[in-house]
């Protein structure tokens, strides 16, 4: 389902820059809210007190409840998975990474998890998105979401005994590399290695994901058509134990840029370059 707002228009004209420019992990969505550090802080701090809360634990299903409810509205029967028998290797946990378009992209991965008999997926998620309004804002904080902040105190604290705790109950942990999400961008871009070295460190596998994006003939706002996605589950990425965890988490890195390009370039029939045409922005007429 494509995902149309207001702010579109300026948003694929940030992205359009950003590419030409090589800044792959910018952000180019318009109106996110903007939060002093400390501030952020303290509110993720709060959340993160509060998670285990009867009340919090209530809001975490009302939040399930209306993606799984988009999930058979919108995607059930549209949206595919492709290559799901290579999870069957993995019998503990693993960290998923996959290219990030859309706010609720990370349903069609959901359906991935549970169809693979690992139960509820995991997302670390960006501060930000705890402090969006309205119902996107009430979603992206409650749907079995980890929260990341570049703060130093909250990640070698909070954030590791939150990721320690998943990764000990064998769940998977979704992971966007890229940072930002660029509105239904279809080339896979250069990631961060924050993910990789988390694999490295708690030994674990990471299985690269990319999401293709297919034009619909259903036109959903003006110059806008639906989309429809296709998962792709690359081969899993091990870290190698005899490197230290820096290496791996550079080595590991590329290891899935260039599996998330091979899959573009073998899925789109052309080569990778991020000159930038109206068939980057997946729905978009270009008017």
């Amino acid at each position: 389902m494509l995902l149309v707002t207001p702010g579109r228009p300026k948003a694929i004209c940030n992205i359009r820059r950003a590419a030409l420019e090589g800044r792959f992990n910018d952000k180019t969505e318009t109106g996110d809210p903007v939060w002093e550090a400390d501030a952020l802080k303290e509110n993720i701090l709060d959340y993160v007190a509060r998670m285990n809360s009867p009340l919090s634990r209530m809001k975490t299903l009302a939040a399930r409840a209306i993606v799984d409810s988009w999930i058979n509205r919108w995607s059930k029967g549209v949206d595919q998975i492709v290559g799901l028998e290579k999870l069957a290797a993995i019998q503990g946990p693993a960290f998923l990474t996959s290219n990030h378009f859309n706010p609720f992209d990370s349903g069609v991965i959901r359906t991935l998890t549970r169809k693979a008999g690992r139960g509820r997926l995991r997302t670390v998620s960006q501060g930000t998105n705890f402090v969006m309004p309205g119902l996107n804002g009430f979603i992206l904080r409650y749907l079995d979401v980890i929260p990341l902040i570049p703060e130093p105190s909250y990640m070698n604290g909070a954030f590791r005994t939150l990721m320690q705790e998943n990764l000990d109950r064998g769940r998977f942990i979704l992971i966007y590399p890229e940072q930002e999400m660029w509105f239904n961008y279809r080339k896979p871009r250069p990631g961060k290695r924050g993910a990789f070295l988390f694999a490295s460190e708690y030994g674990v596998p990471v299985v690269p994901l990319f999401a293709e994006l297919q034009e619909l003939p259903r036109e959903v706002a003006p110059g806008f058509h639906d989309v429809r996605q296709v998962l792709h589950v690359l081969d899993p990425l091990y870290p190698d134990p005899a490197k230290s965890h820096r290496q791996n988490s550079l080595d590991l890195c590329q290891a899935d840029y260039e599996a998330k390009k091979a899959a573009y370039e073998r899925i789109y029939g052309k080569p990778l370059t991020y000159d930038f045409s109206v068939h980057d922005i997946a729905g978009w007429t270009g008017e």
